[in-house]
């Protein structure tokens, strides 16, 4: 009898975390829209600022970026919630994934529109992001356990991203603005640990 309810509960719980997953997707790109939002503000004061292919493309990574990134932070929660100690393995593994699909998908964005780009793939670049999102997540896992409240999420995104932006400042040469890149860095895991934040308290109300 305890079999049969539990196979009964399993589309249940594949819907569950489907609508999960997708809700990170959606808060990923508000905060990508929010941080490129940012970027132009700092690009305008600086009078840097991009063409619009480079705008274009630029928009189109970090939507990217930050969409599959909060989604598969999200679906790490979801794991524990459920039983699994994985979300640290999903931030080392969906990171460089994600970094790459979004570096792929601004490549062929100027391409398309007429820019000719040759870039190596920045396999070392990816491997930071997967260490950095895989103490991310544990950090937000362990947060989350303990129902803190928002501002420790901030503190662990920022500290995490700093230690991140130091080390990519210190062994890899970046192009694009120090300024621009120092709050991307920053900027990201705060929006990232708060949007895992919002849509697990979210779904506890659900619940209730």
């Amino acid at each position: 009898m305890q079999d049969v309810v539990s196979t009964s509960a399993l589309p249940q719980q594949k819907s569950e975390l489907a609508r999960r997953v997708l809700k990170g997707a959606w808060l990923g790109v508000l905060l990508g829209l929010l941080l490129e939002a940012l970027l132009l503000v700092v690009a305008l004061w600086q009078d840097r600022l991009p063409s619009g292919v480079h705008m274009a493309a630029e928009t189109i990574q970090k939507l990217s970026w930050s969409a599959l990134i909060c989604a598969a932070l999200v679906a790490g929660q979801a794991a524990v919630r459920a039983g699994t100690s994985i979300t640290g393995l999903i931030g080392l593994f969906a990171a460089p994934l994600a970094f790459l699909t979004a570096r792929a998908l601004h490549k062929a964005t100027l391409e398309v529109l007429g820019e000719s780009v040759v870039t190596a793939t920045q396999w070392f670049a990816a491997s930071i992001k997967g260490v950095e999102y895989a103490l991310l997540s544990l950090a937000i896992t362990w947060l989350s356990k303990r129902d803190a409240a928002w501002k420790p999420y901030v503190i662990a995104g920022a500290l995490v991203g700093l230690a991140s932006y130091v080390l990519t400042a210190l062994v890899l040469s970046q192009p694009g603005d120090p300024l621009q890149r120092a709050l991307v860095e920053v900027s990201h895991p705060i929006g990232c640990a708060l949007a895992v934040r919002f849509s697990s308290q979210v779904n506890a109300r659900l619940r209730d």
